[in-house]
């Protein structure tokens, strides 16, 4: 091992014994719950959380992380066994709804409208049922208009100090080089570069090795190149959170002993597997130009899982995959914006959240959570017009342990229920909005819209056989047409949305994307509309109740990573 590894893992462990060392002297909360299982009031956890004031240093977020008394995960294990209870619920409802002839009632009410509605009525009613594909036509015309509008302006030097904290664990050194290849780098006509912290894992053996080899690879060519090496405590889970939140506490450390100004630093923490587009880092900074306070956002782009797409040929997961790109590319304007996986924020507003809680399996939609409680329930993430694209997980067996974990965020309204109960501030109105952001963030998991259209279409099909009435067929002629109108407009708006992605924003990536054939697109694309429902049961629903039952049983899960090309 060289020298200047040599220092920083001392730099690092000397960091890890002070800090452990002044938490305990401090009666952190999170200590005392490991030594002796009982909760510290939240007032005495936020003065052991506070930090010292820095003589000359900006007030907000430096003097006192406001994050630090936001109720733990850890708080809201003892709600875990009533998540069970969502699932029934529904079933429950769906029952209800059939015994007390509900949907018959509701079509009935549209035969009703539709005797009574002349020609134009009747158009007006097909009309407003294709509203929601309108909606995500205006949304796809907004996005190519602001994809534009980013690549026609004009680049400038820097404004903020950039930092890339690459979460890594047993991948490849290929995987990762590939990452570290795809960021700005110093050469001789531009200036603009980035410091590139490697967040490994003490538990995996070759992490000095795969170190070592990338610092001959790229020593020269970042700002900085540096390690963290966290060892996991028993109060912590394995996975992205704990790492990513021990090294932006490190960096946080340095910031203060080189006397800098964490409110000038860029984070930005990404997978193993990223493929930043050579415009991230100007789009990210435009972002931030555009807000009118963008100093208390997450940055995120469109979700893009399409960097080995050349690898699959499973067409259930590339419905998943694409679906869930092509919704986050479209989403509705008028809707927040959500992060995953990959996003950015200020090391200032970072710790001013007290950085992650270190046992969050879903540590992207958790730090919205935490974002929106410190903001009183403000939007929190601002979309970068750019691209950052990951690896398709292509086995069928390992996509669905992928798909159990990104559903285990169902478990976050235990954690809302912990803050209801235990905040030691007012939430007046701000668990509304929270329950909202879970609403959406869960609820196409959490009600499979399958089972309501086997309960309207058994309906539907119960009154045709039963009336002799012409107009009944007429109203459910009516009521088909329109649906299927929108179905072939949604698909029409998908297509068009991913032949912008592969001919417009994958080019940029250059020779990381793997391409599919032709044939491949033609056989990937052209079963979606089959195939869409039954990915949507498999790795949506199913995936979210098998995690309902894990956790209604353990609140422990083991964070499985995807296996990358």
């Amino acid at each position: 091992m060289d020298t200047e590894l040599k220092a920083l893992l001392v730099h690092d462990k000397a960091s890890e014994e002070e800090t452990r060392s002044s938490n305990h002297s401090n009666k952190s909360v999170s200590s005392l719950e490991l030594e002796s299982g009982e909760d510290v009031p939240d007032s005495d956890a936020a003065k052991a959380y506070m930090p010292p004031m820095r003589q000359g240093g900006r007030h907000n977020g430096d003097s006192f992380p406001i994050g630090s008394r936001i109720p733990s995960i850890r708080q809201s294990y003892q709600y875990y066994k009533y998540i069970g209870l969502i699932p029934i619920s529904f079933l429950v409802g769906l029952a209800l709804l059939c015994w007390f002839g509900l949907p018959k009632l509701a079509l009935s009410l549209w035969i009703t409208l539709f005797k009574k509605s002349g020609p134009a009525l009747k158009a007006l009613w097909m009309a407003s049922l294709c509203l929601i594909p309108l909606k995500r036509g205006i949304s796809l015309a907004y996005a190519i208009y602001r994809y534009r509008q980013e690549e026609a302006e004009e680049t400038s030097p820097f404004r903020f100090q950039h930092f890339v904290v690459i979460p890594a664990y047993n991948e490849p050194v290929a995987v990762l080089a590939r990452t570290l290849k795809s960021l700005p780098r110093r050469h001789a006509n531009s200036e603009k570069s980035v410091r590139v912290i490697m967040a490994m894992e003490a538990k995996n053996t070759t992490y000095q090795e795969t170190f070592e080899e990338l610092q001959r690879m790229f020593e020269d060519q970042f700002d900085s190149f540096e390690v963290t090496v966290h060892t996991l405590l028993p109060s912590e889970r394995a996975g992205k959170g704990s790492n990513e939140n021990y090294a932006l506490r490190r960096l946080r450390e340095r910031i203060w002993e080189e006397g800098g100004d964490l409110w000038q630093c860029m984070v930005t923490v990404c997978d193993a597997d990223s493929v930043f587009a050579p415009n991230y880092f100007d789009a990210l900074e435009s972002a931030y130009a555009r807000q009118l306070d963008g100093c208390r956002m997450i940055y995120s782009a469109p979700r893009n899982t399409y960097r080995n797409f050349g690898q699959l040929w499973n067409p259930v997961i590339a419905a998943t995959e694409s679906v869930m790109n092509s919704a986050d590319m479209l989403r509705d304007v008028t809707e927040p914006y959500e992060n995953y996986s990959n996003y950015s924020l200020l090391l200032g507003y970072a710790s001013m959240l007290d950085f992650w809680d270190a046992e969050v399996i879903p540590e992207d939609f958790h730090m919205v959570y935490r974002s929106m409680i410190c903001s009183h329930g403000s939007e929190s993430v601002c979309r970068i017009w750019s691209l950052i694209s990951n690896d398709t997980v292509t086995g069928f067996a390992d996509r669905y342990v992928q798909a159990k974990r990104h559903n285990w965020g169902v478990t976050s309204i235990a954690w809302i229920l912990a803050i209801c109960r235990h905040a030691p501030f007012s939430i007046d109105r701000l668990w509304a909005k929270l329950l909202s952001t879970y609403c959406g963030e869960m609820s196409s998991n959490l009600m499979p819209s399958t089972a309501m259209l086997i309960v309207f279409g058994t309906a539907m099909a119960r009154m045709l056989y039963l009336s002799d009435d012409p107009e009944v067929f007429s109203a459910f002629k009516l009521l088909g047409v329109a649906m299927l109108a929108s179905f072939v407009i949604n698909y029409l708006l998908f297509f068009v949305s991913e032949a912008l992605v592969w001919t417009h924003l994958m080019p940029k990536l250059g020779d990381s994307v793997e391409w599919p054939s032709k044939c491949q697109l033609l056989w990937l694309y052209g079963t979606m509309p089959f195939v869409g429902p039954i990915s949507s049961i498999i790795f949506g629903n199913i995936a979210c109740f098998d995690a309902i039952a894990s956790a209604t049983w353990s609140s422990e899960f083991e964070y499985v990573c995807a296996p990358k090309a």
